[in-house]
C-alpha cells in the first residue's frame, strides 16, 4: 500500500494539469474601484483652439452604466511577455508577440456648466490602464471626446494628471484641465 501512495498526486496532476501551471488569468493589483477613484467627479476644461477664443466647460465624469467590453482587455503586443492564451489576432509573418494585460473603463460625461455648445455635442470617454498595476509610475490614459475636441492625458490612481492635451484627430490648440 505504501508503495502505491505516489499514484494519488500523479493521478491528481493528470486529472487537473492546470494546477501545476499556475493561474491562467492575470493577477491584477487594482480593480474598478481604483479606476473610478481616479476619474469620477467634476472636472473643469478650458480649451483654446489655435486661432480661436478660449471656451470653458465643467463636466461630471462617471463610469458608464452600460458599455460594451467594460472589463479586462487582452491587447496584442510585441515583446518579452508571458505566453499568449488567446489574443484573437493573426499575423501573416512569424510573430514574436504575446498578450498584454490591460483594463479599460468606459466613461459617461455629463454637462454641469460652461459653454452650452460643448454640452450639446458628443460627450464620451474611457480610462485605459496598461499592465497589472495602476500606480503613479504606471499611470493610465484618459481619453475624452468633448464636442468637437479630443482630450487626452495620463492619469494616476489619485487623479493626478500628466501632459493634458488636445488629442490627435481633433482640433489643435491648448488645454487646461483640472479636477474640482
Amino acid at each position: 500500500m505504501r508503495k502505491l501512495i505516489w499514484i494519488v498526486p500523479l493521478a491528481f496532476f493528470f486529472l487537473n494539469p492546470a494546477l501545476a501551471c499556475g493561474p491562467a488569468e492575470p493577477q491584477f493589483q487594482y480593480g474598478a474601484a481604483e479606476m473610478r477613484a481616479a476619474v469620477e467627479g467634476d472636472w473643469s476644461f478650458t480649451i483654446t483652439p489655435d486661432g480661436g477664443t478660449a471656451t470653458q466647460v465643467t463636466l461630471h465624469i462617471d463610469e458608464a452604466a452600460t458599455a460594451p467590453d467594460a472589463g479586462v482587455a487582452r491587447a496584442p503586443v510585441r515583446g518579452l511577455l508571458r505566453a499568449a492564451y488567446a489574443c484573437g489576432t493573426r499575423t501573416l509573418v512569424k510573430s514574436a508577440g504575446a498578450c498584454g494585460d490591460a483594463s479599460q473603463m468606459p466613461l459617461a460625461l455629463s454637462f454641469v456648466s460652461g459653454d452650452t455648445s460643448l454640452g450639446g455635442g458628443p460627450l464620451s470617454g474611457r480610462l485605459f490602464v496598461d499592465g497589472l498595476i495602476f500606480t503613479t509610475m504606471s499611470a493610465g490614459t484618459l481619453s475624452l471626446t468633448i464636442g468637437p475636441y479630443d482630450v487626452e492625458s495620463t492619469i494616476g490612481p489619485d487623479g493626478t494628471l500628466g501632459d493634458p492635451h488636445l488629442g490627435p484627430g481633433g482640433t489643435s490648440g491648448t488645454l487646461v484641465m483640472s479636477r474640482l
